[in-house]
Formats: structure tokens, C-alpha cells, sequence
């Protein structure tokens, strides 16, 4: 058994041109991407949920176990 699991999101264009907006002109499809790696980074560390998240790379966000005291059980 692997010591870790890889899986894909994929972002829709709603939320894509929702982040193109707000980045206004300076919206390079770098930008973007780091944009969006970021709100997903905070959006996962910061849940209700006992996991932790931190970017780890570019395009790359590790995902922990980390019980904290309002966490709600993941099952």
C-alpha cells in the first residue's frame, strides 16, 4: 500500500472566469493557477474537518490529519 494517494480537481469555468475577474488585468494563466492553488489551500485548512492543508509546489497541496478541538468526524 502507498504511503500516499494523488488525486485530480478540476476547476470549472464558472470559478475560472469568476478568479479571471477578480485579478483584472494582470490575470496571466500563471497567476491564475497560483490564485487558485491558493484559495484551495486555504479553503482546506481551513475547515471544519480534522485535516490540514499546505502548498507544497506549484500545483501541489498536501493533505493531513489534524484533529482540532471543533473539528467534525470525517465519517
Amino acid at each position: 500500500m502507498s504511503d500516499s494517494l494523488e488525486i485530480q480537481i478540476v476547476a470549472a469555468p464558472s470559478l475560472l472566469d469568476h478568479l479571471r475577474d477578480g485579478l483584472g488585468e494582470q490575470g496571466t494563466e500563471e497567476l491564475l493557477e497560483h490564485k487558485l492553488v491558493e484559495l484551495l489551500t486555504v479553503i482546506l485548512d481551513g475547515s471544519e474537518f480534522p485535516i490540514a492543508a499546505e502548498r507544497t509546489g506549484e500545483r501541489t497541496i498536501r493533505i493531513s490529519y489534524h484533529l482540532r478541538s471543533f473539528s467534525q468526524p470525517i465519517f
